[in-house]
C-alpha cells in the first residue's frame, strides 16, 4: 500500500485507442502485462511481474470499491468500473475497466482484467462518489458489480429504462401479460353478468310465473274441492275439506310470500293480494256455511264470492305473468346489448395488445437489427483485416455493452498487430544482419582452418624438437640423482668417522684421567716415602734398612711421576691431534653436506626440468589434440556456419511471411491500399529473400603429428559450438 506522499495531483490522460490488458492468478499478482500496460504503469515489466495491483492503486480509492471488486469476482461474475490508478512518478490516471474470472474448463485458473481511457461524464461522476465513500458519507449511491447506481426507486427505474433490451423485452412480457389479464377480467366480469341475468331472470321470471301459476292452481283446486261439497252437502266430508282448504290456503300464502320477497309490490301485486285474501276469506265463510248446514248461504258465497275472486285471481295473474315476461324480455335484451359492449371491449383490448406487441417488437428488432448489424459490419471488417474501423454506433443498452467490446476487441487487437508490426521491423533487419555476420564468419572459419594446418605444422617440429630436450634432461637427471647418491654415502662415511674420532677424543681424556689420578698416587707416595725416611732418621740405625726402602720407593714414585707427565703430554699431544682430526673431518663433512646439498639442487633442477619437458611434451601432445580437434570444430563450424545461414535466410523468409500475414490487418493512419504499394513491398521481399545460401566448406585435413595423442572422446558438435 502507497502512502498519499507518492501520488500528486497530476492528471496521465489515455489516448483513446490506448488498451491496457493484464492477467493475474487467484491472489492477484501479476502473471501477464501487455506492452501498453507497462508503458502507462511507468514501471518495467520486471518491477511488475508477480507483483499485486495494488501497486498501482492511488490513495484515494475507496477500499469499498476493490471490496465490491472482489465479492464480484470471486463470485464467477464479470466486474465493470471505474479505477483511479497511480503511476510511478505519481501521476494519476483514470480507466474504465472490465476483470473477469480466467476459466479452465469450469475451474477458475485466474483473473484478467481489460482498461481503457474513461469518459470525462464518468471520471466526475466517479469523482464525486469515490470522495464520499472515502468520507463515509455516500448516500443514494450503490455498486452493482461495479457499476455506480442510484439506490432505492431511483435506481429501480434506472435499472429498467427502457433504452435497455432487457426492459423492453419485460415491457413486452408485462404488456403481453396486462393485456391477457383484462381480457380475462372482461371475459370473468361477461360470465359473472351472464350467471347474474340468468339467476335474476330464473328468480324475477322463471320463478315469479311458476309462483303465480302454483297460486292459480291453488285457487281452482279450491274451486275443485267447494263446489262438490256446495251442491250435496250431505255427502261431503267436512273434516278432509277443512284439511284441504287450510293446506290449499297455505300454499297459495307461501307461494305469494316467494313472490313478493323477490320484486317490489305494486297496484297490480297489491290487487292480488286483496284478491287472496278475499278468496280466503269467502272458501272459510263458504265451509262454514256448509257445516252449519247453511246450504242456501254455502252456495251464495261460493257463487258470488269465491267464483268471482278466483276468476279475478286468475286475470291479475295473468297480467303478473304477461309482465315478468315483458320484464324478461328487456333482461334478454339489455344482457345481449351489454355482450355486445363486452365483445367489443374485448377487440378494442386485442387491437391494442396487437399494436401494443408490434410497437415494442419494432423497437426491439429496431435495436436489435440496428446494433446486430453494426456488430456484423465491425466483425466482419476484423475479418478482413481493417482494424482502422471504429465503431460509431453508440447506445446505452446490452448490445451496446456488446459493440463496447468489439471495439475494445478491435483496439486491443489493434494494439497487438502494432507490437508484433515492431518486433517484425526489428527481426527482419536482424535476420539479414545474422546472415552477413555468417558470412564473414564463413570467410573467418576458412581462414582459420589455413592457419590450423600451418600451425599443426609447427607443433610437430616443437613437438620433435621437445622430445629431444625431454630425453637429454632425463639422462641428465639420473646422472645428477646417481652423483646425490654417492655423495650421500660419502657424508654419511664421514660421520661415521667423525664419530669414531670423537669416541677415541673421549678415551684420550678418560686416559688423561687415569694419568692424573696415577700422577697423585705417586705424589702421595712420595710424601709417605718422605715421612718414612723421617721416621727412619729418627729412629737411628734401627730404621736406616727402612730409609732404604722409603729412599727406593721415593725414587720409584719420582719415576711413576715422570713417566706419567710423558704420557700426559704424549696423550696431549695425541688428543690435540685427535681434536685437530676431528675437526678436519667435520669441516669435511660440512663441506661433503654442501656438495651434497649441491648435488640435490641440481637433481631437483634436473627432476624438475625433466618434469617440465615431459609437461611441455605432454602440453604440445594436447595441443596437437587441441589443434585437430580445432580442426574438427572449424570444419564443424562451416557446416554450422551454413545451417546458421540457411536458419537466418529462412528466418528472414519468415520474418517477411510474418510482415505479409500482418498487412493484411488495416490499422488507423495506414495509407489507402495501391497496387503498386504492394508490388514494391513484395519486390523488397524478395530481393530481401532471394540470397542463395553459401557453399559448403571445403573439408580439412587434419594434421598429422608424431607425438603419440591422448586418447579422447569427441565432444558433440553442439557443444562444440557452444565453447567456440
Amino acid at each position: 500500500m502507497h502512502n498519499a506522499e507518492q501520488a500528486t495531483s497530476a492528471v496521465y490522460e489515455l489516448a483513446d485507442d490506448e488498451v491496457l490488458i493484464s492477467r493475474s492468478d487467484l491472489q492477484g499478482r501479476i502473471t501477464y502485462a501487455n506492452q501498453t500496460f507497462v508503458e502507462v504503469s511507468g514501471y518495467s515489466l520486471e518491477e511488475i511481474m508477480g507483483e499485486a495491483h495494488s501497486l498501482f492503486r492511488h490513495p484515494t480509492m475507496p477500499t469499498g470499491v476493490f471490496q465490491n471488486l472482489w465479492a464480484t469476482i470471486e463470485a464467477g461474475k464479470t466486474w465493470q468500473g471505474l479505477i483511479k490508478n497511480r503511476r510511478k512518478s505519481g501521476e494519476a490516471y483514470w480507466i474504465h475497466t472490465t476483470i473477469a474470472p480466467l476459466l479452465d474448463g469450469e475451474r477458475v485458473v485466474g483473473y484478467t482484467s481489460i482498461r481503457r481511457k474513461a469518459s470525462a461524464k464518468a471520471v466526475a461522476r466517479a469523482e464525486r462518489v469515490y470522495a464520499a465513500m472515502q468520507q463515509g458519507k455516500v448516500r443514494g449511491f450503490k455498486l452493482h458489480y461495479g457499476a455506480l447506481r442510484r439506490s432505492g426507486v431511483l435506481g429501480w427505474a434506472q435499472r429498467f429504462s427502457f433504452s435497455s433490451i432487457q426492459a423492453k423485452l419485460i415491457g413486452m412480457v408485462l404488456a403481453s401479460i396486462l393485456l391477457l389479464v383484462m381480457a380475462g377480467a372482461a371475459g370473468v366480469y361477461g360470465l359473472t353478468s351472464s350467471a347474474e341475468r340468468l339467476r335474476t331472470l330464473n328468480q324475477t321470471g322463471l320463478e315469479g310465473i311458476t309462483d303465480l301459476q302454483q297460486i292459480g292452481q291453488r285457487a281452482s283446486q279450491v274451486i275443485q274441492a267447494l263446489e262438490p261439497a256446495v251442491r250435496n252437502p250431505r255427502r261431503a266430508d267436512l273434516d278432509m275439506l277443512s284439511t284441504q282448504l287450510t293446506t290449499m290456503s297455505t300454499a297459495i300464502e307461501a307461494s305469494w310470500q316467494d313472490y313478493t320477497a323477490q320484486r317490489k309490490t305494486g297496484g297490480v301485486q297489491e290487487g292480488l293480494a286483496a284478491h287472496l285474501t278475499t278468496f280466503t276469506e269467502s272458501a272459510e265463510t263458504t265451509l262454514t256455511a256448509i257445516r252449519d248446514g247453511n246450504g242456501f248461504a254455502a252456495f251464495e258465497a261460493f257463487n258470488d264470492s269465491v267464483q268471482p275472486t278466483s276468476e279475478s285471481i286468475s286475470a291479475t295473474i295473468n297480467i303478473l305473468v304477461d309482465q315478468e315476461r315483458a320484464a324478461a324480455h328487456t333482461l334478454m335484451e339489455n344482457a345481449a346489448q351489454q355482450q355486445q359492449w363486452l365483445l367489443y371491449g374485448q377487440l378494442g383490448i386485442l387491437l391494442l395488445g396487437i399494436i401494443l406487441m408490434i410497437g415494442l417488437s419494432m423497437a426491439v428488432l429496431k435495436s436489435l437489427i440496428k446494433s446486430l448489424n453494426e456488430a456484423r459490419r465491425v466483425t466482419f471488417q476484423i475479418a478482413a483485416g481493417n482494424l482502422a474501423n471504429r465503431v460509431t454506433l453508440k447506445r446505452n443498452d446490452e448490445l451496446g455493452e456488446l459493440l463496447n467490446s468489439l471495439e475494445t476487441m478491435r483496439a486491443s487487437l489493434s494494439g497487438l498487430i502494432t507490437e508484433v508490426g515492431n518486433k517484425v521491423d526489428v527481426v527482419t533487419p536482424a535476420s539479414e544482419h545474422i546472415k552477413q555476420q555468417n558470412e564473414d564468419l564463413a570467410s573467418r572459419t576458412e581462414q582459420q582452418a589455413s592457419s590450423l594446418q600451418q600451425t599443426a605444422s609447427s607443433m610437430d617440429q616443437m613437438t620433435a624438437t621437445v622430445q629431444q630436450n625431454t630425453e637429454n634432461a632425463r639422462q641428465a637427471n639420473q646422472l645428477a640423482m646417481q652423483n646425490a647418491t654417492t655423495s650421500r654415502e660419502t657424508g654419511e662415511r664421514m660421520q661415521a668417522l667423525v664419530e669414531r674420532m670423537e669416541r677415541i677424543a673421549a678415551s684420550a681424556d678418560k686416559m688423561t684421567d687415569i694419568i692424573s689420578v696415577i700422577d697423585g698416587i705417586a705424589f702421595q707416595t712420595n710424601i709417605l716415602a718422605l715421612n718414612a725416611s723421617v721416621e727412619a732418621a729418627r729412629a737411628g740405625e734401627q730404621g736406616r734398612g727402612f730409609a732404604v726402602v722409603a729412599n727406593e720407593v721415593r725414587n720409584l714414585a719420582g719415576r711413576s711421576a715422570d713417566a706419567a707427565g710423558d704420557i700426559r703430554r704424549l696423550i696431549a699431544a695425541s688428543a690435540e691431534e685427535i681434536n685437530g682430526g676431528a675437526q678436519a673431518v667435520r669441516e669435511a663433512e660440512a663441506a661433503i653436506e654442501q656438495v651434497v646439498t649441491q648435488v640435490m639442487k641440481v637433481s631437483d633442477i634436473m627432476e624438475e626440468i625433466s618434469t617440465a619437458s615431459d609437461e611441455q611434451s605432454n602440453g604440445i601432445a594436447q595441443i596437437n589434440t587441441a589443434v585437430a580437434e580445432m580442426d574438427h570444430v572449424t570444419q564443424q563450424n562451416a557446416s554450422k556456419v551454413q545451417s546458421i545461414s540457411s536458419a537466418a535466410q529462412n528466418l528472414t523468409q519468415e520474418a517477411l511471411e510474418l510482415a505479409n500475414v500482418i498487412a493484411a490487418f488495416r490499422l488507423e493512419g495506414a495509407a489507402e491500399e495501391s497496387s503498386d504499394t504492394a508490388r514494391e513491398r513484395l519486390l523488397k521481399q524478395v530481393g530481401l529473400g532471394s540470397t542463395p545460401p553459401l557453399a559448403a566448406a571445403p573439408a580439412l585435413a587434419s594434421p598429422k603429428s608424431s607425438v603419440p595423442q591422448r586418447t579422447a572422446q569427441a565432444q558433440p558438435a553442439e557443444e562444440a559450438w557452444e565453447t567456440f
